[in-house]
């Protein structure tokens, strides 16, 4: 698919210095919440945040006090909803509320599982969940079938690139499609999921990661020639 030129303009970003660039795929390391006013307007933010859930991020901070990684969170919500009507962040079911105070307008997305989950206090956990806010550029369900998820099934294996918290690529590709007509922003862009999702279906994505040795992983992946539709 031809990428689309129209699209941030100039390239890349005016003012950033890039860890990796390419013609589609421009990768920031650093702190997304010194860098995301910099960078001017996007179609859509698409991405999955830290939940603060004691995961080793490297560099991040994944055990904040809960007023802290509150103020985190809204200090860079703000500062992705101020850069794109459109947004799209995977999101925990445990910390949902902090999430809907944060995306209010945001509509809910559902992402089942094929097989069994693991066990949360009695409850085997069968969904994934998104929340989607602004207009589509298609009509489309709100329940997501069909996309294996993380530990899915005894025989699904699924490369994680050595990132705690990895989302499957099919969901941020199937946001970008109905969210992005030219441009995407992940400011917590990880090993580069969203970014490759944009890249194959000819779009221009930035992502912003703090943990360099991510941005290192992500920049190989972008190297890769843009996969077949």
């Amino acid at each position: 698919m031809t990428l689309n030129k129209t699209s941030l303009k100039p390239w890349p970003p005016a003012g950033v210095k890039p860890y990796y660039l390419d013609d589609s795929v421009c990768i920031i390391h650093g702190d997304c919440a010194g860098i995301i006013p910099t960078l001017g307007t996007f179609d859509a933010v698409v991405t999955d945040p830290p939940y603060n859930v004691g995961k080793d991020y490297g560099t991040h901070d994944d055990r904040m006090p809960d007023n802290v990684y509150r103020a985190w969170a809204h200090l860079r919500v703000g500062y992705c909803v101020q850069a794109a009507a459109n947004q799209f962040w995977v999101a925990p079911r445990y910390k949902l509320g902090m999430w809907l105070e944060l995306l209010p307008n945001a509509h809910l997305i559902v992402i089942p599982r094929g097989a069994s989950g693991p066990l949360r206090g009695g409850w085997i956990d069968q969904f994934e969940i998104a929340l989607a806010q602004g207009k589509t550029l298609s009509k489309h369900s709100d329940l997501w079938k069909g996309i294996r998820l993380k530990g899915e099934g005894y025989f699904f294996t699924e490369q994680t690139f050595g990132h705690p918290g990895y989302t499957p690529t099919p969901i941020m590709a199937l946001a970008i499609s109905l969210l992005a007509s030219e441009s995407v922003l992940d400011p917590f862009c990880g090993t580069g999921g969203t970014l490759r999702a944009a890249k194959d279906q000819g779009k221009r994505a930035v992502g912003i990661e703090i943990h360099e040795p991510y941005c290192e992983i992500a920049a190989k992946r972008m190297a890769q020639e843009v996969l077949a539709l």
